[in-house]
Order: structure tokens, then C-alpha cells, then sequence
């Protein structure tokens, strides 16, 4: 296990954790986000990715904004946390976000954003065996040794500074954005003069949200049926993954009900079907997404599961008209 979490952190590089409900963790997806729905919004996710392998991937997220007028603006928090190797190996992020608001007329506005964040990669020692501790006739037995002493050159954590920032552009009934992340690519090597450059992350993503009857109002009813196609695409590296697919909001009071599917933008190589199904009262949103691997990996990889949740606050209607973003929840 040691050589191997050596090799990567000299040769290797890293790759940002994956959510299907990419929408109900908006600020992790594309910080010009922030501020989206006027009000204070907390949301938090949670993915446990190929759950029949042993001590894979588990991620969780939360996040905070709200807009406020005297800065022009929104202020976002959030918080990422990504565990592998049952805890062996953790990263966490915590960033703010500052996301500008832009009324270019009175159908469209823009919002663009710049996030700061701080980020903390670990290895757990005591959570690793090593080689020394096995015997070839019974398997682990020995008490494991003092290893971390054996490799000065391998600290407990690396710490950095990250940057990205994003641009949302959006009418009532279509937006789209564009997010750059990690724009200093920064060196994540774990080994002292050891070059592990996390590559910049490309996403872009659009979606329209589309009537099921005649509007009653000229502003649409938040329970009001209605289908929302959404696509994301997103790179980094030599990895690429384009996901598309759609919303059926309110066709049974409010339920949400969603059908995704996930591949390679060359779409010879299909990876997951995401179903999913929601439920949404006034302020309160909870999903619940399943992605059933359709690639080599779904013999052993049990799928991935994901739990959203997200609740906007009450607050007074700002005094500078600020449009809602009618993206979806989930």
C-alpha cells in the first residue's frame, strides 16, 4: 500500500470526485452559482461510489449562499470532503466564493464568480497495513510496525492553496455555464519534492426548463409540471465525461423524477444510467439517485448511491431585482 500511495504522488494525477445530482450540489459544480435562489441556501450531498468494492470512493459536500445587495452579489461557503481507501487517504476543501449579479435586460442576467479555497490532503497511517505484518501461512497477524518512520520523505498531509471561477448566463426558462477549477493547477504530491499537478477541470452545462400546460400567471407556479433537460460535460486531464438527461418535476405533487445517462464524449464507452427520484415541499428538497453501472465495472461495483438534501431559508425579497435561476434542485 505504501508503494503504491508513493508511485502515485510522484507520477500520478488527481481527479475531482463525480455527483450525479450535479444540480443539488450547485456551488461544487460551477460557483457562479452562488446566490441562484435570492435566498439562503444550505445543501448537502453525500455519494458513495461503487459500493460492493472495498474501501472506494465516499464523498460529502455542504454548502452555504445567499445573496446580499450591498455587495452586488452573492457570498457562498462550501465544504468538500472525499475519503478512499476506507480512510486511508482523505482530501478536504473548503472554499468561499464571492459570484457577481449582472441584470443585461429583463429577460436575461449573468452571474460570474471567483472561489478561494483551502485544501487538505492526508494519509492515515494507522489506518494502512504493510507487508511485515503478514505471514504467508495464516494472512495479517503481526501488530503493525512504526512504517511512517521508514518514509521521512512521505509527510502526514499537504496542504494548498486552489482557485476557480464560473459564469452562469440564464433567461426563465433556460440557463447555461461554464466553470474553470484548480486555475493554478496545484502540486498535490504528498512526497517532499515530489510533482503531482491536479489538472484544471473544464465544466460547461446548460439545461431548459419546459411547460407540461399553459401558464396560468405570467411568473410559472413552483408547483406548475414541467420537463427540464439538462447536459454536462466536463474534463480534466485526459478524462472526459459528457451526462444528459432530464427532470420530470410535479407530474405527481411534488415528486421529482429523473432519468440520466453517463459516457465518454467519443460515446464509445457508456459507464452509468442514473435514476432518480425526489420529493419537494416548499422550501425542502431531498433526492435520491442510483447509478447502475452499465460498463465492465458492473459485475464488482454495486453502483453508486447519493443522497441530497436542500432547504432554503425565508428571507425579505432584495431591494434590487434579482432573477431566480430555475435550474432544478436536483
Amino acid at each position: 500500500m505504501v508503494v503504491f500511495l508513493l508511485f502515485c504522488t510522484l507520477f500520478s494525477s488527481g481527479q475531482d470526485a463525480i455527483f450525479s445530482q450535479f444540480y443539488a450540489a450547485p456551488l461544487y459544480t460551477n460557483p457562479g452559482l452562488a446566490g441562484a435562489m435570492k435566498c439562503g441556501r444550505l445543501s448537502v450531498n453525500y455519494r458513495n461510489q461503487w459500493s460492493m468494492i472495498p474501501g472506494a470512493f465516499s464523498t460529502v459536500n455542504a454548502s452555504y449562499d445567499q445573496h446580499f445587495d450591498d455587495l452586488s452579489g452573492a457570498l457562498g461557503f462550501v465544504v468538500t470532503n472525499l475519503r478512499e481507501g476506507n480512510g486511508s487517504y482523505s482530501t478536504t476543501n473548503v472554499g468561499v466564493i464571492y459570484s457577481y449579479s449582472l441584470e443585461v435586460n429583463d429577460v436575461f442576467a449573468i452571474k460570474t464568480a471567483v472561489q478561494a479555497s483551502f485544501v487538505n490532503r492526508r494519509v492515515d497511517w494507522d489506518n494502512l497495513t504493510f507487508p511485515d505484518q503478514f505471514l504467508s501461512d495464516i494472512g495479517l497477524h503481526k501488530p503493525r510496525s512504526d512504517e511512517h518512520g521508514n518514509f521521512p520523505e512521505m509527510p502526514i498531509s499537504k496542504k494548498y492553496a486552489d482557485f476557480s471561477t464560473g459564469i452562469v448566463g440564464y433567461s426563465e426558462n433556460f440557463y447555461a455555464g461554464f466553470a474553470i477549477h484548480h486555475l493554478g493547477t496545484p502540486n498535490e504530491a504528498l512526497t517532499r519534492g515530489g510533482i503531482a499537478k491536479l489538472p484544471m477541470k473544464y465544466t460547461i452545462h446548460a439545461g431548459a426548463v419546459i411547460d407540461l400546460l399553459p401558464k396560468q400567471r405570467r411568473f410559472r407556479d413552483a408547483n406548475a409540471p414541467t420537463l427540464s433537460p439538462n447536459i454536462i460535460y466536463q474534463q480534466q486531464g485526459t478524462a472526459q465525461q459528457i451526462n444528459y438527461g432530464m427532470y420530470a418535476n410535479n407530474i405527481l405533487p411534488s415528486i421529482v423524477f429523473g432519468l440520466w445517462y453517463r459516457q465518454t464524449i467519443s460515446f464509445n464507452r457508456p459507464e452509468s444510467l442514473t435514476f432518480l427520484v425526489g420529493f419537494k415541499h416548499n422550501t425542502l428538497s431531498v433526492g435520491y439517485s442510483y447509478d447502475l453501472s452499465v460498463s465492465k465495472l458492473y459485475r464488482i461495483s454495486g453502483g453508486s448511491h447519493e443522497l441530497s438534501m436542500s432547504y432554503l431559508l425565508p428571507c425579505r425579497e432584495p431591494k434590487v431585482r434579482v432573477k431566480k435561476i430555475n435550474c432544478p434542485s436536483f
